[in-house]
């Protein structure tokens, strides 16, 4: 029977690395992978199953798997899960360099990292990749600089500079709520209105400064912007077919086309029907639920972590065992890993009250006495141009004037939201 238990075993565990392969091997950029538990047998799966094969994409990505980490995580790795992750990397051929990075010779590769800010410890792996892309100016140098501005790329950035097949992949990946797909929505707009803008100035030869030459000589296709425009916009209208609608979105929504209603009828007019039946089927759905941070379970514990550290500390009043130092010691490590989670567990294109309506929503969910903030301070985030509508600057030379980007000529139910 203890055979037989093994053999359950093998088999279970070898369909959890199936599992994580398959996601492995659908990156298609950088991504970050958790390896807790790993044997030296799920490792071998792993990298054959992952690695075996080159990956079909043009440009280098880093896949980092985490293997380690301080006391607060150590507890899922074993200690030598380092070491036996990569030796299954060399097993299939790849090799140990720690100059590896996001360009397409690393291909093959793969280097140890401990990194002390998140106190997690991870292998880096760059996988043999079919088809790479050079620059146009060539050699390495360039390909290089691709890859790096390629990590450094906003979520806004990302969006606007993926092909169409993966906005859609990405837009299901990371932007599940109808708020963050209509902040995409405006930024895509945004820059579409912006462009326009400035080719006007070209047409009536007018001097652009630096940020508007950079923006119209940008290698961005505006056409497939406003393609991009197009999907979101039936995407949304979808979810609010299909009663995909939270709470405060509903509130929102309905806030909205009340009020172009009211616009409407204050002109003597009738309001069009699709606005009026858009308005009964946002009326009729039942809100959703927030989905849960991705790394909920992992605040939850260090919520109360920190809660019982408080505890300890009203309750000794200052007289402290040596036990209670030891754990009172503790505390920057588990704000600063509290914190490296909740960011983490932030989605593209979320707004902050939204965030932390999840967070506290997570903290109630786990019995934990929620309060503003979560239990940390919560992190200094950097406004990034997908919250403030700005634009990264690309140098280029001048180019022919071209036709104007026009608004798509998609028009649907969802239209009565433009304003």
């Amino acid at each position: 029977s203890s055979v037989l238990s093994n053999a359950i075993l093998r088999k279970h565990c070898s369909a959890m690395a199936s599992g994580l392969a398959g996601k492995v091997r659908r990156a298609t950029e950088s991504e970050e992978f958790d390896l807790a538990n790993y044997d030296q047998d799920r490792c071998n799966d792993l990298a054959k199953a992952a690695f075996g094969e080159a990956f079909p994409i043009q440009t280098m990505v880093r896949l980092s798997f985490v293997v380690g980490g301080g006391k607060l995580v150590r507890q899922k790795y074993s200690d030598d899960l380092p070491k036996i992750f990569m030796s299954a990397l060399s097993a299939i051929g790849f090799s140990n360099d720690d100059s590896a990075a996001c360009e397409a010779d690393s291909g093959g590769k793969y280097k140890y990292q401990h990194d002390t800010g998140k106190n997690l410890k991870f292998v880096h792996v760059f996988p043999h990749i079919t088809a790479p892309q050079h620059s146009p100016g060539g050699g390495e140098e360039g390909t290089a600089a691709n890859a790096e501005d390629q990590q450094r790329q906003s979520p806004e950035d990302k969006m606007l500079r993926c092909s169409l097949e993966d906005f859609e992949r990405l837009v299901e990946k990371h932007l599940p709520t109808y708020a963050q797909r209509k902040s995409l929505l405006d930024s895509l707009k945004t820059r579409v209105s912006r462009w326009n803008a400035i080719d006007e100035k070209v047409r009536r030869l007018e001097r652009l400064d630096a940020e508007e030459d950079a923006i119209y000589n940008d290698d961005l296709d505006i056409e497939e912007v406003q393609e991009k425009e197009k999907h979101i916009s039936m995407s949304l209208e979808a979810m609010i077919e299909e009663g995909k609608l939270t709470t405060s979105e509903r509130t929102a929504l309905l806030a909205m086309f009340d009020e172009k209603r009211a616009a409407v009828e204050s002109k003597g007019k009738q309001a069009p029907q699709k606005l009026m039946d858009m308005i009964q089927k946002v009326k009729g759905c039942a809100p959703i639920g927030l989905p849960p941070l991705k790394f909920a379970k992992e605040i939850r514990e260090l919520n109360s972590r920190l809660g019982k550290l408080a505890q300890i500390e009203k309750a000794s009043k200052g007289k402290y065992s040596l036990d209670e130092l030891k754990a009172l010691g503790e505390r920057p490590d588990i704000e600063e890993a509290l914190m490296g989670y909740r960011e983490r567990s932030r989605g593209w294109f979320e707004a902050d009250e939204v965030f932390e309506e999840r967070l506290q929503a997570c903290l109630r969910a786990g019995g934990v006495g929620a309060k503003k903030g979560g239990g940390a301070a919560p992190p200094q985030r950097p406004v990034s141009a997908a919250s403030s509508g700005g634009f990264t600057a690309v140098s280029g030379g001048a180019r022919q004037v071209r036709s104007k980007a026009s608004a798509p000529t998609t028009r649907n139910a969802f239209g009565a939201l433009d304003g």
